[in-house]
């Protein structure tokens, strides 16, 4: 799979690119229009793709995220909780 477009700039880097707050509000959005959902449970997080379960891994190399990043991602979404309730249901 590519990797997904979510912000402007080279994709290009020696080392992981920063994701600053200001952008994770961006890229969990655009996670949101592809369809990509992450939903917390007593676990961890629990991430979802067209109503079948995606390994975290997968989420690292389509978003183009480093371990950190993803745990970072983790860590904003335990916060603020920006996707949908009902997921599990399907």
């Amino acid at each position: 799979m590519s990797e997904r477009a979510w912000r402007s700039g080279p994709r290009r880097y020696l080392h992981a690119r920063p994701i600053y707050e200001k952008d994770w509000p961006k890229l969990i959005l655009a996670m949101q229009e592809s369809g990509l959902m992450g939903i917390i449970s007593p676990g961890g997080i629990i991430w979802y793709a067209g109503g079948y379960e995606v390994k975290p891994s997968s989420v690292r190399s389509v978003w183009g995220l480093s371990s950190n990043q993803l745990t970072r991602l983790n860590n904003y979404i335990y916060v603020h909780d920006p996707f949908p309730v009902g997921l599990e249901d399907e």
